[in-house]
């Protein structure tokens, strides 16, 4: 019965899938040339990198959207702000004091489709921009050094092109909310091919496999070299330096409540059994030697020795203390990476900005919080609230609210639960 259920379950999310493009796909055949309901240019461009930042139109103009604008501006790159949707005049008005240049357009293809929208309209107007960045507002931006560390990276990148994050959902990608190319893959004829064919269609599936795995395949194709900001390689060989106590403090950024009663007999159990045979027992070897001595060898030992044997009793006492202080290096290793490899198992199979978020933020500081964390019942409010809680509250607050008025999937039901299930929203 469970398979029967799991065959009903996938044909109904293929047929509404395939209901949803075909109602949108009258508006996809009408975007097959991207359209703008205005386009302004409200300040002059200085230098020549570029960034295309998608706004959503009813999450407004927040004050983390705001300091985006503000750090590209201070690394010199032009801010195209491409709203999804119209805003209130006021919000405009706030705009046109961060922005280089503000794009209109409906909301058609959620943020994949503003890409490709502001993509191919300034590839017809020429652009030829050394760096372009692509940034979204389906992420929130904390303010301070870690943001102004991502863009720089994001700009001055020697890689064709660079991502935020990696993911292993459906096949392995760069997240889509923050990444940039460089000018020559920007200009690219088999790029630009890329973005003319993509089919805007408002399914978060769509946009997923045909929009961010598509271009990460594209770039692959063209034999582009991507890097990735914040890697877990880059994480573990962070955490590997972390003490003990230090790791087991860190535990408490993991998904999922991961060891949350901090159990770690199981998990340490294996690596404790090597620091004990590695230690061993010398006292004890000793007694086993001893005993088994004939007593005319331990009446030899027993008188005071030479200056030649005692120089020699001596080096071997030292040899013998620096191997037992190497091993018990050694054992303590073994316990840490085992703590390593378990925080990191947790992150590497699915979205890595999901997964790997409190890791990622307290120990590489990155800036990115995606605003879905709870909804898909990855953090709990109180696991967000210990991640962010080194943050000042005017800081923190707004963060945690936006997080939790999305909700929790607890007692969701009907469309909304089916949606969610299958990763339709």
């Amino acid at each position: 019965m469970k398979k029967i259920g799991q065959i009903a379950n996938w044909a109904a999310a293929g047929a509404y899938v395939l209901a949803a493009k075909t109602i949108q796909f009258p508006g996809i055949l009408a975007e097959r040339e991207p359209r703008f309901a205005s386009d302004e240019t409200v300040t002059p461009a200085i230098g020549n990198c570029y960034a295309i930042v998608v706004k959503y139109h009813l999450i407004g103009i927040t004050s983390d959207f705001l300091d985006l604008l503000a750090t590209l501006r201070r690394q010199h790159v032009n801010a195209i702000v491409v709203c999804n949707g119209d805003l209130r005049p006021d919000e405009l008005a706030t705009l046109r004091t961060f922005a280089h240049r503000i794009l209109v357009r409906n909301n058609i293809g959620r943020d994949f489709g503003a890409y490709r929208a502001a993509t191919l309209h300034l590839a017809l107007e020429e652009l030829r921009p050394e760096r372009m960045i692509y940034l979204n507002d389906s992420v929130i931006y904390i303010a301070g050094p870690g943001l102004d560390s991502m863009i720089k990276a994001l700009v001055q990148s020697d890689y064709d092109a660079v991502g935020t994050y990696e993911n292993h959902e459906f096949a392995h990608h760069m997240g889509s909310y923050a990444f940039s190319v460089a000018g020559n893959v920007f200009a690219d004829v088999q790029i630009r091919r890329f973005w003319q064919r993509y089919r805007p269609y408002d399914i978060r599936p769509h946009a997923i496999r045909k929009g961010e795995l598509g271009f990460s395949q594209c770039l692959e194709r063209c034999g582009y070299q991507v890097d990735i900001v914040y890697s877990a390689d880059k994480l573990a060989l962070r955490l590997d330096k972390m003490s003990i106590s230090e790791l087991v403090a860190t535990l408490r950024y993991v998904p999922y409540g991961a060891l949350r009663g901090y159990d770690l007999g199981p998990l340490l159990k294996g690596a404790q059994r090597t620091g004990q045979m590695l230690a061993g027992n010398p006292k004890s070897k000793r007694r086993r030697q001893k005993r088994g001595k004939d007593p005319a060898i331990l009446d030899q030992e027993s008188r005071t020795p030479t200056i030649s044997e005692f120089g020699r009793f001596s080096a071997e006492t030292k040899a013998r203390l620096e191997e037992a202080e190497k091993n018990a290096s050694v054992a303590i290793q073994i316990r840490q990476e085992t703590l390593v490899n378990h925080m990191i198992g947790t992150i590497i199979n699915g979205s890595q900005i999901h997964f790997g978020f409190g890791l990622f933020h307290r120990v590489m500081d990155s800036p990115l919080v995606k605003r879905d964390l709870l909804i898909r019942g990855i953090l709990l409010e109180h696991d967000c609230a210990r991640i962010l809680e080194h943050l000042t509250p005017p800081r923190r607050e707004p963060i945690m609210r936006e997080l939790l008025n999305r909700g929790r999937a607890v007692n969701v039901r009907g469309m909304r639960r089916f949606k969610l299930r299958n990763g339709l929203i």
